[in-house]
């Protein structure tokens, strides 16, 4: 059994050999396999020849690439060479490349492709550790470095030497020993190295995977995500370990990929979910692209099928509860559900046709069947044949076998989570970071508790601590409560195999990350909900404290505002203000077409902003959406808001994970806050 990383690739290649472990794409972007036993091949000879040029057990190497078939390679053979390899994608800053090589004291560094080459050319007067540069894109000509497969060439001499100086470092690598080193992006100061544990690898490997249902050699795994961040690489990982597939893809190929792939997972952040989501709900609402008999079937079929999913997540004790609702007033929730799935509105007339259309053709045939019988067996038969008419569609378009798509690196937005999990396409949200190897949480097909990110990990325990240091709550992994009461919201505490080594070089940072007993504070905000499940509110270092004192987690705003079909982008602000305001990007598509419906004349985006009746039908969205009636306190609602032309991007105003980068915004946007609350 593998008790490291390195062990897990000798391993799967042995059990694995002949099936593909990975898909990449040639030139006329065909997918092409790579298998266990080439991949782990390769690997080796790296491995050799790296030793060969004095790289030693436990020295950092950095790896500056994206998703391509030689990064699993290079990873691969960093690791099995018991050293230690520093991820980053091509998007790398200057600075940032100046600062994590020096700070990782790299002497080995792997490029993609010569674009990469070239940025690292121009700050290598200032990156003084390096020594070898390593080419991976085999295409290449440059010159002055070491070409990938040159290294490939030699590792193969000396393994047919009969070198196996590799195996000794294998057996050499300790549980503590680290794999990678993650510098964070950093929505605030200099990047931070997150050092990772085999030990703590091998934990979620073996552990947390099985809980998701991963099934060995079955599973295909769709990969959109940098495959240096820890999500995606934990997945990729995941596939190895269980004789996966992983293909890789990108925004521009998803639809094609899908269909190409025909995954059974896939690891996003929620931002391509609710694109996906956006996407229908565009096509659908559209009389051009959709006609009207179609829209009507897709809002029947949607129409039930929440209500029904709805009802029987009550019934399998999934319904997410945050104030330990009695149990009438739970019971009453899924009668409602029931009544609105079944017998209300348009599914009246399905009943009615559905059992008048089962009670002829019975008679015909000369049976006798109670009405009530065959009216219930009308409204299975209705629903079915709108699920295969219409829903079973869209699942289609996602290659018809995908078991569930998994997201994390960021909160989902509700309605975007349900409309998922009720069309059939289930979401089983996590939570994690990279300084926890990462999953911290997830939720399971028997859990699957929409409005939480599932149950702490095997081995694991959380606690929802005051900003004090008090324990409000204090829960296991076998969802035992050990201290506290559920329904406390705090600042999530967490301890297990799955914490960080500690950040390279930085005790200070380490010393008020992980506290004492091994306790990690995560610096989110969230609770344990009446299921026993977690639930975040926010980020503690995001929260807004206004002028009055009250403490407000932008997030939720954020994602109801979202919702409006006006407002493609938001970041709520306010620190040391009265009210909250909020920094918007408009959809100009949507905003275009009702000035046109309206008769509004605007020429481009600069008018579109400034546009009186465009500004007021934001602030009606606004309204609408953020009140008291839609959860909302009074200190919770944006009063104030500036509309901006540019979208928040990755490498600019988002993180790769598109997270916001609110200093970033609030930088940017200063004239327009500063203008906002004066007015």
């Amino acid at each position: 059994m593998a008790k490291n990383l390195a062990e897990v690739f000798r391993e799967s290649a042995e059990r694995f050999g002949k099936n593909p472990v990975v898909w990449s794409k040639d030139k006329s972007k065909k997918y092409v396999p790579t298998t266990y036993s080439e991949m782990y091949e390769k690997a080796t000879y790296l491995a050799e020849a790296l030793i060969d040029l004095g790289l030693k057990s436990r020295e950092n190497v950095a790896l500056l690439a994206d998703n391509r078939v030689e990064w699993l390679l290079s990873d691969m053979g960093i690791i099995l060479c018991g050293a230690v390899d520093v991820p980053r994608g091509t998007d790398i800053t200057d600075s940032e490349i100046t600062y994590i090589l020096n700070h990782s004291e790299s002497k080995f560094l792997f490029v993609e492709h010569d674009k990469m080459l070239e940025k690292f050319q121009k700050n290598k007067s200032d990156c003084k550790s390096v020594k070898t540069i390593i080419m991976m894109d085999p295409d290449s000509k440059a010159k002055g470095v070491t070409h990938l497969n040159e290294l490939l060439e030699k590792g193969k001499k000396l393994r047919e030497k009969g070198s196996k100086k590799m195996e000794d470092r294998i057996n050499d690598i300790k549980g503590d020993d680290l794999f990678t080193m993650i510098y964070t992006s950093g929505t605030t100061g200099q990047p931070k190295g997150v050092m990772l544990k085999h030990e703590s690898m091998m934990h979620q490997l073996d552990e947390v995977a099985p809980t998701i249902s991963i099934k060995e050699g079955e599973d295909r795994m769709l990969s959109i995500l940098p495959v240096w961040h820890i999500f995606q690489r934990y997945m990729e990982y995941v596939s190895v370990r269980f004789g996966g597939q992983s293909y890789y893809t990108n925004v521009r190929d998803l639809r094609d990929d899908f269909a190409k792939a025909k995954p059974t997972f896939m690891a996003s952040a929620p931002r391509l979910w609710e694109n996906i989501y956006n996407g229908i709900y565009t096509r659908v609402n559209d009389p051009k692209q959709t006609p009207t008999v179609r829209r009507v079937l897709f809002k029947l079929a949607y129409f039930y099928s929440k209500h029904w999913n709805a009802a029987i997540r009550f019934f399998k004790g999934n319904l997410v509860d945050y104030t330990n609702r009695n149990i009438f007033q739970s019971l009453g929730l899924a009668i409602k559900h029931l009544l609105l799935g079944v017998f209300t509105g348009p599914f009246v007339i399905t009943i009615i046709s559905g059992g008048l259309g089962a009670y002829s053709l019975v008679n015909e045939l000369g049976f006798h069947v109670p009405m009530f019988v065959l009216a219930g067996l009308g409204v299975i038969f209705n629903f079915a044949t709108l699920d295969k008419v219409v829903l079973s569609k869209i699942r289609l378009a996602t290659g018809g076998h995908l078991k569930a798509s998994l997201s994390g690196g960021g909160a989902l937005p509700g309605h975007v989570d349900a409309f998922f999990n009720d069309i059939g396409i289930k979401v089983l949200e996590g939570y994690g970071m990279t300084e926890t190897t990462p999953v911290i949480s997830v939720r399971n097909f028997n859990r699957l508790i929409i409005g939480s990110v599932g149950d702490v990990v095997p081995r694991s325990e959380l606690q929802i601590r005051t900003d004090t240091g008090e324990v409000l709550t204090h829960i296991n992994d076998k969802k035992q409560i050990l201290a506290g009461k559920l329904g406390q919201k705090g600042i999530v505490h967490v301890k297990g195999p799955l914490v960080m080594k500690g950040y390279f070089k930085n005790e200070e940072a380490t010393k008020k990350t992980i506290k004492e007993g091994g306790w990690m504070d995560t610096g989110d905000v969230g609770m344990i909900n009446f299921n026993k499940a977690l639930t975040l509110t926010g980020r503690a270092k995001d929260t807004i404290v206004l002028l009055g004192g009250e403490n407000v987690e932008p997030v939720p705003i954020e994602n109801r505002l979202n919702e409006s079909p006006y407002i493609s982008q938001c970041m709520v602000c306010g620190q040391d203000q009265k009210i909250l305001g909020a920094i918007i990007v408009p959809d100009f598509d949507k905003i275009k077409e009702y000035c046109e419906v309206n008769g509004i004349q605007v020429s481009g985006e600069e008018e579109i902003i400034q546009n009186d009746k465009v500004n007021e039908l934001i602030r009606k969205e606004i309204k609408t959406l953020n009140n008291t009636k839609t959860g909302f306190k009074s200190f919770e609602q944006v009063t104030p808001f500036a509309l901006v032309k540019k979208p928040f991007e990755v490498g600019d105003e988002l993180t790769n994970l598109m997270k916001m980068k609110r200093h970033v915004i609030t930088e940017k946007y200063e004239k327009e806050i500063k203008k906002m609350y004066k007015s």
